[in-house]
């Protein structure tokens, strides 16, 4: 009977062994999964950000910019 008793010892020990390692690879996913999810969000806010400021500064430029420069004509060829 003692080695029932060693038996049932040992694989409760492994029954909670295995439920915590168990536990500790469900939280490493969810934690990845969260990080993942926040480096998503994070480039999204990043490329429209980019793109707001890219547009407002081509509309400030457009609207509040230097003049446009005249077009290039060909100049007249010299009488000579």
């Amino acid at each position: 009977m003692a080695s029932d008793d060693l038996h049932s010892d040992w694989a409760a020990w492994f029954d909670a062994e295995l439920a915590e390692a168990e536990a500790a690879a469900l939280r490493a996913h969810r934690q990845e999964r969260r990080r993942r999810g926040l480096l998503r969000a994070l480039a999204w806010a990043g490329a429209v950000t980019l793109a707001a400021v890219l547009g407002f500064g081509l509309v400030y430029t457009a609207q509040h910019g230097p003049p446009p420069r005249p077009a290039v004509t060909a100049s007249p060829t010299p009488a000579g």
